[in-house]
């Protein structure tokens, strides 16, 4: 059976990074793109000045603003995000058609077999990244493996504008070395698990039965049984299907009255349906939550005025 030859790419702190260089006073200084902590925004992409201070996606904006109260906040501009993931998946199809793409600023390529004969995928990942910043002036970093897995840790072991090769013989090594908590597709919550079951690396993890795994973990099981062998046979996904459409919304004031809450789920149920119709699909499961935490959604808000000089 033929190796295979997969990059993953990934852009560094793409939407932040966007903004940095559309404008040239945010360069250099703690930024993110994302909800104003007036109105329970969250934190979309951190620049990485603002990584500095522990700021990273997903945090509360006013944890954020606590970290480094002379943060700057910018409202995403997704369509343009949108068109420049566009010109940069241009530049992928260079190579190969085998183009799966799991976010605006992330993609795995099969360049096992590519357009332009290149026998190592380490030289296609280099001109992908220098073409990447001519045309956008954006950096991204670069995973080179055998499987997608790999690709996805190795890409992950030196940003910003790296490059990272794991090769065959060194792929077993490199996940027996590797902090449980460091790999893709362990949570939080899952690594917590592993700890408390006396799993804190690769190598701990292979030591475990298949029947163990599948009894703490679920189906999850076999995927860790097989990672923690450097292995897996996920195939890139080039008309990936879109498994699930949602919406949802956050409030500056907290919602206590029904009649208000029930107006307002009434309304988001309208935008999932409305984007059901724009992608011509539908389902058959409707899951709904409600976060009583200070995780919130991501929101439009105003720029700051100053960086944080601390």
């Amino acid at each position: 059976m033929q190796t295979r030859k997969i990059i993953h790419v990934d852009m560094d702190a793409f939407y932040a990074s966007v903004e940095q260089r559309d404008n040239p006073s945010y360069r250099g200084k703690p930024l993110v793109v994302g909800g104003s902590p007036n109105q329970r925004g969250v934190v979309a992409a951190a620049s990485y000045e603002a990584r500095k201070f522990g700021i990273h996606s997903a945090m509360p904006s006013a944890t954020a603003i606590a970290k480094c109260p002379g943060l700057i906040f910018v409202r995403p501009r997704f369509d343009v995000y949108r068109e420049i993931s566009t010109s940069i998946h241009t530049i992928f199809k260079r190579y190969t058609d085998l183009v799966e793409g799991i976010a605006l600023d992330e993609a795995y390529l099969d360049v096992t077999e590519n357009r332009q004969n290149i026998p190592y995928a380490s030289t296609i990942a280099r001109h992908i990244k220098t073409a990447i910043f001519q045309e956008t002036q954006l950096t991204a970093t670069a995973g080179v493996s055998i499987n997608k897995f790999l690709a996805k840790m190795a890409s992950g072991q030196n940003k910003p504008n790296g490059l990272t090769v794991i090769l065959p013989e060194d792929a077993i090594a490199f996940v027996e070395q590797l902090p449980i908590e460091k790999f893709h597709g362990i949570g939080e919550v899952t690594a917590a698990k592993m700890h408390s079951l006396g799993i804190h690396s690769g190598a701990d993890l292979k030591q475990r039965l298949l029947t163990e795994l599948t009894h703490h973990f679920g189906k999850a099981g076999q995927y860790y049984y097989k990672i923690a062998r450097a292995e897996d046979d996920r195939s890139v996904e080039a008309n990936r299907v879109r498994k699930s459409v949602g919406a949802e919304t956050s409030f500056a004031q907290d919602l206590s009255d029904v009649g208000q809450m029930l107006q307002e789920l009434e309304q988001i149920a309208l935008s999932c349906e409305q984007r059901l119709e724009q992608h011509e699909t539908r389902g058959r499961t409707l899951t709904g939550a409600t976060r009583f935490s200070e995780v919130w959604e991501k929101q439009a808000t105003m720029p700051a005025e100053h960086p944080c000089d601390r």
